[in-house]
């Protein structure tokens, strides 16, 4: 996995799962362009047009701020 990216304890290579791309897409919660998208599926009983970094999704951001559900395997830190 590249070094730039966070480390996620239950999913430690989503690059060769497709999970995580290399994208120029904005992220829809921290509004960055950090050069990677989660391009896996999410839950959220809002309306989200975009997708999260996995910045984002590593620090609970994107959980916190739209009511996110990512795939358990992906979620970061202890959770």
């Amino acid at each position: 996995m590249s070094a730039d990216l966070p480390f996620f304890r239950y999913h430690p290579d989503p690059l060769a799962t497709g999970s995580i791309r290399a994208a120029t897409e904005t992220c829809v919660c921290c509004k960055r362009d950090r050069g990677w998208i989660y391009a896996a599926t999410f839950y959220t009983a809002r309306d989200v047009d975009g997708r999260f970094c996995p910045w984002c999704i590593e620090d609970g951001s994107a959980a916190d701020r739209f009511a996110v559900d990512i795939l358990p395997a992906l979620k970061g830190g202890d959770s």
